[in-house]
């Protein structure tokens, strides 16, 4: 099954977060990109607690602001957030491919304190 990128859902979290989606039939993970240029969230942290999530760095830089440490990513590294993981990110032309399992979802993404 072919997603072309002219089919992804784009989303624009914030000012400073666009997301773009890829839709396809299956309950076991999701897929997207996404281009963080700033803060996100603009405010506070966030959590999603119903999926893992990983980060992969496609290009630019930027820092994962965690309950755990911050972290330091740039070209070619990967960022594991558990279940629940409470965090906030800041990017400089972060472009990310963005991988969760089970299937993210908006209900189970919270915006925390």
């Amino acid at each position: 099954m072919l997603v072309k990128k002219s089919k992804s859902q784009k989303i624009e979290n914030s000012k400073d977060c666009i997301v773009w989606e890829y839709a396809y039939p299956s309950n076991l993970f999701s897929f997207a990109t996404a281009l963080i240029n700033g803060r996100y969230p603009e405010e506070k942290r966030v959590t999603n607690l119903g999926c893992e999530e990983i980060y992969y760095v496609l290009s630019g830089s930027g820092t994962v602001h965690s309950e755990k440490g911050e972290f330091d990513l740039e070209d070619g590294d990967l960022y594991f957030f558990e279940k629940g993981e409470i965090y906030w990110v800041e990017g400089n032309n972060l472009k990310l491919v963005l991988v969760n399992a089970p299937k993210w979802n908006p209900e189970q993404h919270k915006i925390v304190d």
